[in-house]
């Protein structure tokens, strides 16, 4: 089958929805496909004569090599990296399913596949800080919706579009992501994500507090920007681990840390759960898939950064009920493994396709 996946740009540094789109992309041609990543100057047509240029000359020079901007993720050598200047239909590769992966590409795959079918839109977010009407008219193209999380799903279903709808979660890279120390005797040390769309101010707020009530606690965070003003020196910060260093950030902590408010899923507490961590988390959509509070996770319902570190002292001052939610935690994250993934979303390619 050739599969081409559309995202909305091409970025230097890490982001979850993209790395999902390539673990794909990797593991489809694993599988006999023909895989094509499709990156875009701009998901709008340049208006402007300095707009023409600049659009030109960046596929120029990323033409010659458009996996030297992906540094940040290995990708297989037979998947083809293309970039354009938008994607019209008349720059798209031929495709048995064309694949948005994000609102602003939905339009564009609708318009390419409106005669021939074959158009799906990979939804890994509900992204209403754009413009929420502006995304809510993408969910209701006549393109099939694959979700990562059920409460995605549940939201496609208030939209009307249940019937075009497939719940096909992500997967987790075990040979990048699992336990090297042991949970027993790990310190009363915390990590997070400091990203500035993922309330990096909660983090920052309730591992302070929390650390007024243990004196003991450390931290260590990472993210792909510059070290924050606002972080306490007794924080660490790491900028763009690579996968072993973020392997042994997540093994060196006893919890994890998940502040962010709305999450399609959340990448980073599933890899720390994966890794030994018992999760604290806002219950923000995407840590339903994971997240049961008092089974697999600590879950904080109404959000504040009071309640989120009295959720990680209560864990440090009850160790084994912390390593009760660290044992738990790891074993669901060991179901949402990527063979499972990809052959969900085969799946959903066949089934358009009339194979199954």
């Amino acid at each position: 089958m050739r599969v081409v996946f559309v995202l909305p740009g091409l970025v230097p540094t890490p982001v979850g929805g993209f790395k999902v789109v390539y673990e794909y992309a990797n593991r489809l041609v694993a599988r006999g496909h023909q895989v094509t990543v499709v990156h875009p100057w701009h998901c709008h047509r340049p208006s402007s004569l300095r707009e023409r240029i600049d659009a030109r000359l960046w596929v120029a020079r990323r033409r010659r090599n458009p996996r030297k901007t992906v540094t940040w993720h290995e990708i297989d050598p037979r998947v083809e990296m293309s970039v354009v200047v938008c994607p019209r239909p008349s720059e798209l590769p031929p495709a048995d399913a064309l694949i948005a992966t994000a609102w602003q590409t939905a339009p564009w795959v609708a318009d390419a596949t409106r005669d021939g079918g074959g158009g799906f839109y990979l939804i890994q977010h509900f992204e209403p800080w754009d413009d929420e009407e502006e995304v809510r008219a993408t969910w209701k193209l006549p393109l099939h919706k694959i979700v990562i999380s059920r409460w995605l799903e549940d939201l496609a279903i208030e939209m009307g579009e249940g019937p075009r709808t497939t719940w096909v979660p992500n997967g987790l890279d075990f040979d990048r992501f699992g336990v090297d120390a042991s949970l027993e005797d790990r310190t009363p040390r915390v990590g997070a994500l400091i990203h500035p769309y993922k309330c990096p101010e909660d983090v920052i707020g309730a591992l302070s507090l929390a650390r007024r009530r243990v004196p003991s606690l450390t931290a260590v965070t990472f993210g792909t920007r510059v070290r924050r003003d606002d972080l306490p020196e007794w924080i660490e910060y790491v900028r763009l681990p690579s996968p072993d260093q973020l392997r042994r950030l997540y093994n060196s902590c006893a919890i994890f840390l998940q502040a962010s408010r709305t999450e399609g899923w959340g990448l980073p507490a599933t890899e720390a759960m994966a890794c030994g961590c018992a999760l604290v988390t806002y219950e923000n959509g995407g840590s339903r898939e994971y997240a049961t509070d008092g089974e697999t996770a600590s879950v904080v319902f109404d959000h504040g950064v009071e309640r989120l570190a009295a959720a990680i002292v209560a864990l440090l001052e009850d160790p084994a009920h912390l390593l009760a939610l660290a044992r738990r935690g790891r074993e669901k994250a060991e179901t949402f493994t990527w063979e499972r993934s990809v052959e969900g979303l085969e799946r959903v390619l066949a089934a358009a396709e009339g194979r199954v």
